[in-house]
C-alpha cells in the first residue's frame, strides 16, 4: 500500500510543469527571504551616529549665550554723533568680513555684536572724535536642509532658535513612512562633519525636550524610513518583482 502511494506521489511530481516548479521555487524563497530580512530587521536599530544631543545644544541652551554673528547675517551699523555714515543691511562676507566708509574691510564674522562695536569705535576714532557706534543684527544668514522622509523636502531660511521639529514641520512634516527615533543631524564641526541621532519622538511625548536641539546655518536634519517601511519597500523592490504573477483561478502548481 505504501508503495503503490510513493509510485502514486512520484508520477505526479512528474507531470508538474516545469514552470510549476520553478514558481514553487520562487514562491519558498521568497518567503524564506522574507523571514530572514524581517528577522534581520527585528534585530537591527538603526546605524547611529556617535553624537548625541546635550541640553547646550536646545534653544534654551543657546538662549543662555551671547550671540556671535556668522557669515550671511545683515547688519546695521548706528553712529550715534554722525548718522549720515549709518549703514543698513550690511552684508558679512564669506570671509567673515564687512566694508565700511573710511575704514574699508573689518573681521564681523565670529564676533559678539558688543565687540564688534568697540572695535568700529576704535577703528573710527582715527578718522572721527569719540566715535560711539552700535551694531544691530537685522537678518541671519544661512539655510538649513531637510530630507528623507518628509512631506516637503526642502531648504528653510536659518532664524536663531528655529529647532530641528521646527524645521521638519517647514518641510511639510513627518510622512508616513518616517521614524522618528532615528532621525540624523548632520553638522560641520571646521574642517570636519560631525553625526548626531535625534529621539525626536521623545521630544514629541514631552519625554526629553533636550532631542529637539536647535539648528545651526547649514544643517542636514534627515529623517529615515522606518523598520517597518523599509521591510515594506525591500518586499515590493525585490520579492514582490520576482515572482512571476500568475493569473487569478488558475493553479500555481
Amino acid at each position: 500500500m505504501l508503495s503503490s502511494q510513493q509510485d502514486i506521489t512520484r508520477k505526479s511530481e512528474s507531470h508538474v510543469p516545469e514552470g510549476g516548479a520553478v514558481r514553487r521555487r520562487l514562491v519558498n524563497g521568497g518567503s524564506a527571504l522574507l523571514l530572514a530580512i524581517a528577522a534581520m530587521l527585528a534585530g537591527c536599530a538603526f546605524p547611529s551616529p556617535p553624537g548625541r544631543a546635550t541640553g547646550n545644544m536646545t534653544a534654551l541652551g543657546i538662549e543662555n549665550k551671547p550671540y556671535h554673528i556668522r557669515v550671511g547675517d545683515k547688519l546695521s551699523v548706528r553712529f550715534y554723533k554722525t548718522p549720515e555714515l549709518n549703514i543698513e543691511d550690511v552684508p558679512v562676507r564669506a570671509d567673515g568680513k564687512i566694508s565700511l566708509d573710511l575704514i574699508g574691510d573689518i573681521q564681523a564674522a565670529g564676533l559678539g555684536t558688543d565687540q564688534l562695536s568697540d572695535n568700529l569705535a576704535q577703528a573710527y576714532s582715527k578718522e572721527l572724535e569719540g566715535p560711539r557706534i552700535a551694531v544691530i543684527v537685522r537678518s541671519f544668514g544661512g539655510q538649513v536642509f531637510v530630507g528623507g522622509e518628509v512631506n516637503k523636502p526642502s531648504s528653510l531660511a536659518f532664524s536663531e532658535g528655529l529647532t530641528a521639529l521646527q524645521a521638519i514641520q517647514g518641510a511639510g512634516g513627518f510622512n508616513d513612512m518616517a521614524s522618528m527615533e532615528n532621525v540624523v543631524l548632520v553638522r560641520r564641526a571646521g574642517d570636519h562633519y560631525e553625526g548626531y541621532r535625534l529621539f525626536l519622538k521623545k521630544a514629541l511625548s514631552g519625554d526629553d525636550y533636550q532631542q529637539d536641539v536647535a539648528l545651526q546655518p547649514n544643517d542636514v536634519v534627515y529623517v529615515p524610513k522606518s523598520r517597518v517601511a523599509n521591510l515594506n519597500l525591500i518586499v515590493s523592490q525585490y520579492i514582490s518583482k520576482m515572482i512571476p504573477q500568475i493569473p487569478i483561478g488558475l493553479p500555481i502548481f
